[in-house]
């Protein structure tokens, strides 16, 4: 009953298909709150659906870190190991740069190091814009009083894009 090593599939889609089709749905979403802040009438529809945005981006970016780490795990363990670490990455954490860092170091010091200076360059500019991502979802889906604007939900969207393509760069099959 041993381990035969690790699973090799013969054709692996990647990135996977669940954060290919979330991309798609917030590259529409994204098409759609321009749309609308260009007409004069629809501020305050544009306003909504930037906040859904933002709520749909940090979404965006939860899913492509659990897809893409679970799918390296499957891909390069097997059996009880592959079991274990599939069981303890149940759902992702919040996005902050923190905790992206934590779950980095889980897989290899060097990945937190190099998820580290992907953040901390530009002044941190994709800290920054990372951990106000989720600090204003965390707002929005609690309802709490929260002025987000076309521009900065945009802004916001591209953040968690590049910070996803890490994750999806890094994890990818060999």
């Amino acid at each position: 009953m041993g381990s035969r090593g690790p699973r090799r599939h013969a054709r692996e889609e990647w990135p996977p298909a669940e954060t290919q089709l979330i991309l798609g749905r917030l590259g529409e979403l994204s098409a759609l709150v321009q749309e609308q802040a260009r007409i004069p009438d629809n501020q305050e529809v544009a306003s909504w659906l930037a906040r859904l945005l933002v709520v749909r981006s940090c979404g965006y970016l939860e899913q492509t870190v659990i897809v893409t780490s679970r799918a390296y795990i499957s891909r390069t363990s097997d059996g009880m190991v592959r079991n274990f670490a599939l069981g303890a990455l149940k759902r992702a954490p919040n996005p902050s740069a923190d905790a992206l860092g934590e779950l980095a170091l889980r897989f290899d010091p060097a990945l937190k190091s190099e998820l580290r200076a992907l953040l901390g360059a530009n002044d941190q500019r994709l800290r920054r814009e990372l951990n106000y991502l989720v600090e204003l979802r965390n707002k929005i889906a609690h309802g709490q009083n929260e002025n987000v604007g076309v521009a900065k939900a945009l802004i916001l969207k591209e953040v968690a894009c590049e910070v996803a393509d890490w994750y999806i760069l890094r994890f990818r099959p060999l």
